[in-house]
């Protein structure tokens, strides 16, 4: 007989309950050897006999022992109407790893077999109760830990992607089938009218296509997180910004200049918006080997950025000329904000001036680029906070119109595929121009809805499809 195949569901690590699932052919029938019911709704007196989303309460045993392994409570989802698609049920435990083990145990000795990485979701998609962008978002709202990838991911979980990439493939093959219509007769003069009114459907749609297309911009971050990285000489109060903004004390800080000689990662999120922060040895010249490492990698680290905060506090005696070309030659992309920073030791006065003491060397300089932002902080009483929020929101939002959007794309290999299909979209419309043979045009198209495909799976390749959900976690 089939096995079916079972695997924890909830994550290593002692808690309050924990959830086996299993499923496939005959799943019921292991469930019935291991697993006696004390009472449920009806009459039933084994799992194969229980209704469909319906639970029991009752005791996982061994068989070969007649020992009681643990109390559980087991539901049932039958066929076609469950996540797999299959018969399933799921075992509530108590969260403990050797009670986990044990339930694993006694399920595999009477029949069942191990779940492969992903193979749910896996079943899920192959028995067509999802599509393939879909089950990539099972992996996106697991992993989601900001607000923003949260709401992506479920938007593309409820099929967003999948129904916009259909209704291009729809557009597309209306266009292919005027090709294919006046394939044998593409000077007669209906035919050219209908291929004309063709070629602009056909730019109706790239610009769709384009349009999607840019939602990545926005979608990177969501994936991939902003770069925030927060720069200046030694002991200008960037770890004390770092633990401010990460909201616990992730950095050292002391007065001694130098406390930092290696970049510090922390990941968070702000009004939202999933960011990366990353404090940096003070930059300057030293001939201390460890802290020149630390000074390399905190250049490389603003090579890397999508917002800089350049920390100047009022007690420094001058602006080094080498922090300043590292900043104001960075990309017109990357956002640079001037913080003047320990505001609460300063009066106004001396704020205003540092302001204007720096904001003059950098017109002195005539850098091909200028601030985005400048202001002051202070990591005690929190003043600034707000607009380093600001700043970080209005960067997100410049990169596209996400909040309007209904579908934002966010994994890099929808926007591979999507792309490929632009370019023989692009190719189909240079050709059709030209008036040659419409076959090659055809086959453009043809191969741009496989790329289409590839995204929902309707054209995946089975190496693909195993690709993908061995990325997946055990149990889902």
């Amino acid at each position: 007989m089939d096995k079916p195949y079972c695997a924890c569901a909830t994550p290593p690590g002692v808690s309050g309950i924990a959830v086996i699932r299993m499923a496939g052919e005959n799943s019921c029938e292991v469930a019935d050897k291991v697993f006696t019911i004390r009472r449920t709704a009806g009459d039933a007196k084994s799992v194969s006999e229980m209704p469909g989303y319906t639970v029991a309460y009752g005791f996982i045993f061994d068989p070969s022992t007649s020992k009681v392994v643990d109390e559980v409570m087991l539901t049932r989802f039958c066929a076609p109407h469950s996540y797999t698609g299959e018969d399933s049920v799921e075992i509530s435990c108590h969260g403990g790893l050797t009670v986990r083990q044990e339930i694993l145990r006694v399920l595999l000795e009477n029949g069942a077999r191990m779940a492969e990485p992903g193979e749910f979701t896996k079943r899920a998609f192959l028995s067509g109760k999802i599509d393939l962008s879909q089950a990539e978002a099972v992996m996106d709202v697991i992993s989601a830990d900001s607000d923003l990838a949260l709401r992506a991911a479920e938007s593309h979980l409820q099929g967003s992607l999948r129904t916009k990439i259909r209704e291009l493939c729809d557009d597309l093959y209306s266009c292919m089938a005027v090709f294919e219509m006046w394939i044998d007769e593409p000077d007669d003069e209906d035919a050219q009218r209908a291929l004309k009114d063709n070629t602009t459907s056909l730019c109706s749609a790239r610009d769709k296509m384009q349009e999607l297309l840019s939602t990545y911009r926005q979608g990177r971050i969501l994936s991939e997180r902003m770069t925030i990285v927060i720069c200046g000489i030694p002991n200008s109060g960037k770890s004390s910004l770092l633990n401010y903004l990460s909201g616990y004390d992730r950095a050292i800080v002391t007065d001694i200049p130098g406390t930092t000689r290696d970049t510090l990662e922390v990941v968070t999120s702000l009004r939202g918006v999933p960011v990366k922060l990353i404090d940096t040895a003070g930059i300057r010249e030293t001939e201390d080997v460890v802290e020149a490492i630390g000074v390399d990698r905190a250049t490389g680290a603003l090579a890397e950025a999508d917002i800089v905060l350049w920390l100047v506090s009022c007690d420094e005696d001058d602006i080094e000329d080498a922090m300043m070309d590292r900043i104001l030659t960075l990309p017109k992309e990357t956002k640079i904000g001037l913080l003047i920073s320990k505001s609460d030791t300063a009066d106004e006065e001396q704020i205003e001036k540092k302001k204007a003491k720096v904001e003059g060397r950098i017109a002195e300089k005539k850098y091909p680029r200028d601030l985005d932002f400048c202001g002051c902080i202070s990591s005690r009483n929190g003043e600034g906070m707000k607009e380093i929020e600001d700043l970080v929101t209005s960067t997100y939002n410049e990169l596209g119109t996400a909040h309007a959007q209904e579908v934002l794309l966010t994994n890099q290999r929808h926007v591979e595929h999507l792309s490929a299909a632009v370019d023989k979209i692009s190719r189909c419309i240079a050709l059709s121009q030209e008036g040659v043979s419409l076959e090659e045009p055809s086959l453009l198209l043809r191969t741009a809805m496989e790329e289409l495909g590839e995204i929902t799976g309707d054209s995946v390749s089975d190496q693909l499809v195993n690709t993908i959900f061995s990325r997946f976690c055990v149990g889902k």
